[in-house]
């Protein structure tokens, strides 16, 4: 079995109600070799999933998750 990554459900609710789906967030930080995502970057929420993960669609045509405590994103709307 692989990996899997367990929260807290109030860490999850928190994440949640901070980036609902359609909400506008930026990139302060992205930790990802395989994709350029860099600071400054903004895109849309498309979920958040149950392991914490801020799925986004940014402005430089890429989908990626944000994972919680290792990639940074703030909220701007």
């Amino acid at each position: 079995m692989g990996f899997m990554m367990q929260i807290r459900p109030e860490v999850l609710a928190k994440i949640r109600e901070d980036f609902p789906v359609g909400s506008t967030v930026e990139v302060i930080e992205f930790h990802d070799q395989y994709r350029d995502v860099p600071a400054g970057t903004r895109g849309r929420v498309l979920a958040v999933d149950d392991c914490g993960t801020v799925h986004c669609a940014f402005e430089n045509n890429v989908s990626l998750g944000c994972i919680w405590g290792i990639d940074v994103i703030r909220r701007i709307d």
